[in-house]
């Protein structure tokens, strides 16, 4: 049996808790991570979501892949394989931190552009409320 998803509200304060988690995972690191994004609903401000950050993350050369994950093992994160996503690594946040997922991405890979181009979308295309039917 699988756990229920929860749907929120949007929340300002996952535009911050991204902020808080940024700073922590650049300086681990460094020149192997080319851009640090966050993505997913979260990223949307208005839209409704899961209460998790998804952070996706450029890995500057296909030989960063491997100090990348022992970097973030460093700081408690959980390997998690690629989730059926080949080209992209997934991790589980460590336990203290706030819910998030975080992905390495290695270069020219779709899964990093793509998932940035539609929260760019959504973020200048913001949806119209539908009238309520009479």
């Amino acid at each position: 049996m699988t756990a229920p998803i929860l749907i929120a509200v949007y929340d300002s304060l996952w535009t911050e808790q991204f902020e808080t988690l940024r700073p922590r995972i650049a300086p681990a690191l460094g020149p192997l991570a080319a851009a640090i994004e966050h993505v997913g609903s979260t990223a949307v401000a208005g839209l409704a979501a899961k209460p998790i950050i998804d952070i996706d993350v450029l890995l500057g050369g296909r030989d960063h892949l491997a100090p990348a994950i022992q970097k973030l093992r460093s700081l408690g994160y959980l390997q998690q394989g690629d989730l059926g996503i080949p080209g992209r690594g997934s991790f589980r946040a460590p336990l203290h931190d706030f819910p998030h997922h975080l992905y390495l991405c290695l270069p020219q890979h779709r899964e990093f552009d793509r998932p940035i181009a539609f929260r760019d979308y959504l973020r200048t295309h913001p949806m119209k409320p539908s009238p309520m039917p009479v």
